[in-house]
C-alpha cells in the first residue's frame, strides 16, 4: 500500500473530508496522506467484501488512491468526497471482475470440462465459526447489487443517501436491495438452522 508519512499526523484533526479534498486538489501531499488515513481501511473492507480476496482488495485500494492523486485537480468540485472515493474503488472492482470473467471464459475454451469434480459434503456439526463461514458464503451468493448495498450499509455503516451516491441509484432502491438481501439471508438461515429463528 501507499506509504503514509508523519506529515499526515500534522493535518488538522477537525478538518472535514471536504476541506481535506480541497487541499488535495491544490497538491497538498500532507492532505492526501490524511485522506488516505481517513478512508483507506474502509475502502479496503468494502473491496474485500466485494471480491472476497485480501490481496485483490489491497491492490484495488492502492490503485484507488493512486488514481485520486493523478486526478486530484478534479477534487475541488467534488461535493461528497467519501462517495467519490468509493465510486472510484467500485469502478476498479467492476473492471477487475470483468477482466477476470473474460480470462476464465477464455481458459474454459482451452480445457475439457472437469467431470471428476464432486460437490463438497455437508457437515452436520455446525459451530459458530462454520455458521459464520456459511453466512459469508450466502452473502457472496447474493445478487451483486444486493451484496454491494448490504456491504456498504453493514460493514461501512454508510447512510442510504451516501450508498445511493456510490451506487448511482435512488435511496428507495438502496432500501429495496438491503431488505431483499436480509430476507434472503434470513431464509437461508431458517433453512439451515430453524432452531435459531423464531418466526410467528
Amino acid at each position: 500500500m501507499i506509504g503514509v508519512s508523519s506529515r499526515a499526523e500534522e493535518a488538522e484533526a477537525d478538518a472535514s473530508p471536504q476541506d481535506i479534498a480541497r487541499r488535495v486538489a491544490d497538491g497538498d501531499t500532507g492532505a492526501f496522506e490524511a485522506l488516505f488515513r481517513l478512508l483507506s481501511e474502509r475502502v479496503f473492507r468494502y473491496v474485500r467484501g466485494m471480491t472476497g480476496e485480501e490481496s485483490t482488495a489491497h491492490d484495488i485500494t492502492q490503485d484507488t488512491f493512486v488514481r485520486l492523486w493523478s486526478a486530484r485537480t478534479r477534487l475541488a468540485d467534488v461535493e461528497n468526497i467519501e462517495a467519490y472515493v468509493f465510486q472510484t474503488a467500485r469502478r476498479l472492482v467492476y473492471n477487475r471482475t470483468r477482466d477476470e470473467r473474460v480470462r476464465r471464459e477464455n481458459e474454459a475454451l482451452l480445457r475439457p470440462d472437469d467431470l471428476d469434480a464432486q460437490p463438497a459434503a455437508p457437515d452436520d456439526e455446525v459451530d459458530s465459526g462454520l455458521l459464520r463461514d456459511l453466512l459469508d458464503g450466502w452473502i457472496d451468493d447474493l445478487p451483486e447489487r444486493q451484496r454491494e448495498a448490504l456491504t456498504l450499509r453493514r460493514v461501512e455503516g454508510m447512510s442510504h443517501d451516501t450508498i445511493a451516491d456510490v451506487m448511482g441509484i435512488s435511496k428507495n432502491t438502496v432500501n429495496t436491495h438491503i431488505m431483499r438481501a436480509m430476507d434472503t439471508l434470513r431464509d437461508r438461515l431458517h433453512e439451515h438452522r430453524p432452531d435459531l429463528m423464531h418466526r410467528s
